[in-house]
């Protein structure tokens, strides 16, 4: 099995993320929810730089902490943070799951008669924006802050790393071939770094003839976005039912 590094992580320091770590420093957050086990992993460090650091880490100790996905789960539990699971949908870990989630909560909120609404705050990327996994549904009894901790960008001089020289080899070997993308971000920046590895031998040519070049038997996605963006390249795929990617290995082990 290959892993293609696709992309490097940058974190942003906005006025918008102070003041999410000014106001769980204040205890004002009631949910703390984490949609992957990076964005877990760089809101700590992030949190590292802060003058107020011990002041966040105990208002967010007060914060119920919910994890999507069991990855993202364990990755909070390496931080020293238990967390909940919301796994109410059959392991449904994309935006529709994650929707679905929240406004069941609003629904519960709204039936214990809770005077105040919940505050919930929600560590995202840059990414989400042009990947339409932003969350624009409304709710009457949750408040939610999306605040964007980080950004991605492709990995430079790919050209250079020796695992994206052996997949470019990858039209020679025997034997069944799949593709699994993880993220509309992982597709996206897949292909230009094919562009770029090979300029003269793809120029004119389309997505869907990189994957018949690399004699790529078949292509999985991990969950509706990321196949949103392979329909967007008329690329053939199948899509895991579990969104993990767990569930995408799972389906390559069941296909013929």
């Amino acid at each position: 099995m290959i892993t293609l590094p696709t992309m490097n992580f940058k974190k942003i320091y906005s006025k918008e993320v102070k003041d999410a770590l000014a106001k769980i420093s204040k205890s004002h957050y009631d949910h703390c929810i984490f949609l992957s086990s990076n964005s877990v992993d760089i809101f700590f460090e992030m949190i590292k730089d802060e003058h107020e650091y011990m002041e966040i880490l105990h208002g967010l100790s007060t914060m119920k902490i919910i994890a999507i996905g069991p990855k993202t789960k364990y990755t909070l539990r390496k931080h020293g943070f238990k967390s909940q699971v919301a796994d109410h949908h059959n392991n449904n870990y994309s935006m529709t799951g994650i929707n679905k989630f929240l406004q069941e909560l609003d629904s519960e909120i709204k039936e214990r008669h809770q005077n105040n609404p919940l505050k919930i705050l929600l560590p995202r990327s840059a990414q989400s924006v042009k990947s339409n996994n932003f969350i624009n549904s409304t709710f009457e009894n949750i408040e939610l802050d999306q605040v964007f901790f980080y950004d991605t960008t492709e990995i430079k001089n790919a050209s250079n790393s020796p695992v994206w020289k052996k997949l470019t080899k990858l039209s020679n070997c025997e034997g069944k071939s799949f593709l699994i993308f993880t993220s509309p971000s992982a597709v996206r920046s897949f292909f230009n770094i094919m562009y770029q590895l090979s300029p003269k031998f793809y120029d004119n040519r389309t997505e869907k003839d990189i994957i018949h070049d690399l004699r790529i038997y078949k292509v999985i996605s991990i969950g509706p976005a990321t196949s949103r963006a392979l329909i967007e390249r008329d690329i053939a795929y199948l899509e895991s039912s579990t969104h993990t990617v767990k569930g995408t290995l799972e389906l390559v082990f069941k296909l013929p």
